[in-house]
């Protein structure tokens, strides 16, 4: 086999070898976490905007972040309870109406947290 074959084989080995492995994007990893299977409604806050009302949620292995989708534009910020110590709450974002926006990134599963509104009268969705 001349040098020139070799070489080309080689490339081809390495992104054959590369493809198989790659981890997905973050753009793909986020539309497979809002698939269908994994939207939970958001259909009005508790007095206080919080999301679930007067309780938590959960972050499950389907996502890597907690995203909203909601119908008309809002704030939204995202609190944790962690296991031991007192809650705390990110910056927050600004939601466009009928866009995908992320509340928090890179959240550990199994992490109890909720959505604050500036409205109670949000609809729309969110993924986790």
């Amino acid at each position: 086999m001349n040098k020139r074959r070799i070489v080309a084989s080689a490339v081809a080995a390495a992104a054959m070898v590369g493809l198989s492995v790659a981890p997905a994007s973050p753009a793909s990893a986020s539309v497979a976490c809002r698939s269908s299977a994994n939207l939970k409604q958001i259909n009005g806050t508790d007095d206080n905007g919080h999301w679930p009302g007067y309780s938590y949620a959960v972050t499950t292995a389907n996502c890597y972040d907690i995203q909203v989708k909601l119908t008309t534009s809002d704030h939204v910020t995202t609190c944790f309870q962690p296991s031991s110590g007192s809650y705390y709450c990110n910056d927050g974002h600004d939601v466009p109406a009928n866009t995908w926006t992320l509340a928090a990134t890179n959240v550990k599963d199994g992490t109890k947290f909720w959505l604050l509104f500036w409205s109670t009268e949000v609809h729309g969705v969110a993924a986790y």
